[in-house]
């Protein structure tokens, strides 16, 4: 926030690495990124088995309130992009309820139809017509990502954050795991419970199989690595 030029963060959880491994463009954002956080516990557990273990998870949700924090001392408002209609609405709302003093500079919601350059040139605008501000955008990975990453120089934003779901568990229509099941790495359980027509193919037959294909490789560098010293 202080140090000048606009700064994109990515919060990684294990789809993001899914992605990524298939996906060269969205690699060399998260490579290139200013700040990457561990917004998963299997990322964590993962960093331990590599032995270059990354201290906590951080999650979006987590950002968005540290952000706004510091967008009030710095005297800048925030900026909502993305979910469903009226769901963004509800979480500056309800950010504006946890943080008194907050200036909401902006929301916008693109639908999910239509013309998608010309939506994207529109939500662009309203970013640049909102001032200097911090960006919070929801379109989910790697879209929100890549849209950060396209457009970042020729917005006035210090701090850009890809937030997935996070409007949805402001606006108080997606529940957010106990913390039990946050700290024991089953949030995606949780989830899953939820939404199970939109997530149940993720997590089982997409992101858990990756998983444990990422599991088997870090404990096999770790044993060759220790066999070589």
């Amino acid at each position: 926030m202080s140090s000048g030029g606009n700064h994109q963060v990515v919060t990684v959880n294990t789809d993001f690495l899914r992605i990524a491994k298939g996906d060269r463009a969205f690699r060399a954002i998260l490579n290139e990124c200013a700040l990457a956080v561990a917004d998963g516990m299997p990322v964590v557990w993962l960093s331990r088995l590599l032995r270059r273990p990354i201290p906590q998870r951080v999650t979006g949700f987590d950002l968005i309130d540290s952000s706004c924090r510091l967008a009030i001392r710095s005297d800048i408002g925030v900026f909502l992009v993305g979910a469903a209609p009226g769901i963004a609405d509800a979480a500056a709302r309800e950010l504006r309820r946890r943080h008194p003093g907050l200036r909401v500079a902006g929301v916008h919601s693109p639908p999910f139809a239509g013309d998608a350059a010309a939506e994207e040139a529109r939500t662009v605008a309203a970013i640049k017509a909102a001032g200097r501000c911090v960006l919070f955008v929801a379109f989910g990975a790697p879209k929100q990502d890549m849209f950060i990453h396209d457009h970042l120089g020729e917005l006035d934003v210090p701090v850009a954050i890809g937030v997935g779901c996070a409007f949805d568990v402001l606006a108080g229509t997606v529940r957010r795991a106990p913390r039990w099941m946050q700290r024991t790495g089953l949030e995606w359980l949780w989830r899953m419970s939820l939404e199970p027509s939109r997530l149940a193919h993720r997590y089982l037959v997409r992101d858990i199989p990756f998983l444990g294909s990422l599991v088997a490789t870090s404990l096999r560098d770790a044993r060759a690595s220790h066999e070589a010293a």
